[in-house]
C-alpha cells in the first residue's frame, strides 16, 4: 500500500534556473541553478516526507543539485531524457513549459518509482567518476586529432596537430596516475579493483571505469547489468516480419572500456577466444560475437563483485 504522505520531487534543470513540482501536493516553484538557489530548494523540501527527487540528464547543468541533494541524504534519480519524453508523450500533453515538465518528472517519478535504483555514489566514487569521464573525453578528442593527421592537410596545421596530440597523450597519462593514485588510497575502492583485474583483458583503467561509472555492480541481476551498459540484446519482430536484434542505449563509457578488453581477450584467453570462435564458425558478425563476449566480461565482472571472488579462469 502507498505511503500517501510521501511526495515526489520533479525537477526540471535549466542552466540559470531549476524548476520543481512537488507531487501530490501541488506545489510549484521555481529557484536559481546556484548554491543558494539549492539551499532555498532543500529548505523547502524538509518540509515534506521526499521519497525521491527526479531529474532528466542535462549534461552537467544537473551536477550541483544531485551533489547537494545527495550530502542531505535524499535519493536522486538522474532519469535518461528519452524515458521523460516517451512518458510525457503517453499522457497526451501537447503543452511544452519548464513548469509542465518539472509536473510530469514528478508524475513520472509517482508511477515509476520501483524502477529506481538507490545506488548512491561516496564521495570518492564521485571524484573516480570526474577523472574517468575527463579521461573518456580526452580519448575522444585524441582520436579526433589522429583522424584528422591521416588525411592531407597543410604543413603548419600537421605540425600544430602533432602538438595537440602530444599535450593529450601527456594529459591522459597524469590523469591515468590521479586515478591510481586515487584507487590506491581508498581501501574498498582498491579491493574492487583487484577483483576485477582478476578477469583477463581488464586492467586498472577499466577496472576504474566500470567502478565509477557502473556503482550497481555486483548488486543486480546479470540481465539488468548488461542492460544498462547497453549489452542487452532487443527482438524487433511484428507480424510476420522478424528483424535482427539489437543492443540501444546504456552507458556508453563501460561499454567502450569493454570493447577495448574484448579485443584482447578473444586473442590471448582461451575459453572467451573459443567462444568467440564458434560464434564466428557459425557465421555470425563480427559485432554480434564481439558484443557477445563483451556481455561474458560484464556478466564475470557482476558476479565476481557479487560474491567476492577472484576470476580463476
Amino acid at each position: 500500500m502507498k505511503n500517501l504522505s510521501q511526495v515526489h520531487v520533479g525537477v526540471d534543470v535549466s542552466k540559470e534556473k531549476l524548476d520543481i513540482f512537488i507531487y501530490p501536493k501541488g506545489v510549484s516553484i521555481t529557484v536559481e541553478n546556484s548554491k543558494k538557489g539549492i539551499n532555498k530548494l532543500i529548505d523547502t523540501l524538509s518540509k515534506y516526507d521526499v521519497l525521491q527527487v527526479v531529474f532528466e540528464a542535462t549534461g552537467g547543468y544537473e551536477k550541483q543539485l544531485h551533489d547537494m541533494l545527495n550530502k542531505k541524504s535524499y535519493n536522486c534519480w538522474n532519469v535518461d531524457p528519452r524515458r521523460i519524453k516517451g512518458f510525457i508523450i503517453s499522457t497526451g500533453c501537447k503543452a511544452k513549459t519548464d513548469k509542465i515538465d518539472a509536473k510530469k518528472i514528478a508524475e513520472f517519478s509517482s508511477k515509476y518509482s520501483k524502477d529506481y535504483d538507490s545506488t548512491i555514489r561516496t564521495a570518492q566514487e564521485e571524484s573516480l567518476l570526474s577523472l574517468v569521464d575527463r579521461r573518456f573525453d580526452l580519448i575522444k578528442f585524441l582520436t579526433s586529432e589522429k583522424t584528422r593527421l591521416k588525411h592531407p592537410v597543410h604543413q603548419n596545421c600537421i605540425t600544430s596537430i602533432k602538438k595537440i596530440i602530444k599535450m593529450l597523450e601527456k594529459e591522459i597519462k597524469q590523469i591515468e596516475k590521479q586515478v591510481e593514485k586515487l584507487i590506491a588510497e581508498n581501501e574498498t575502492i582498491s579491493a574492487r579493483s583487484k577483483l576485477l583485474e582478476s578477469i583477463p583483458g581488464i586492467g586498472k583503467t577499466t577496472a576504474a571505469t566500470l567502478i565509477a561509472s557502473v556503482p550497481e555492480i555486483g548488486t543486480i541481476s546479470n540481465n539488468k547489468i548488461s542492460a544498462l551498459v547497453g549489452l542487452c540484446p532487443y527482438e524487433f519482430e511484428s507480424g510476420s516480419f522478424k528483424g535482427k536484434k539489437f543492443i540501444r542505449g546504456g552507458r556508453i563509457a563501460p561499454r567502450n572500456a569493454l570493447y577495448m578488453c574484448a579485443l584482447t581477450t578473444i586473442k590471448y584467453h582461451l575459453p572467451l577466444k573459443n567462444f568467440y570462435d564458434r560464434l564466428i564458425a557459425a557465421n555470425k558478425p563480427f559485432k554480434v560475437a564481439i558484443v557477445a563476449v563483451m556481455r561474458k566480461l560484464i556478466v564475470m565482472a557482476n558476479a565476481i563483485l557479487r560474491n567476492g571472488e577472484p576470476c580463476r579462469l
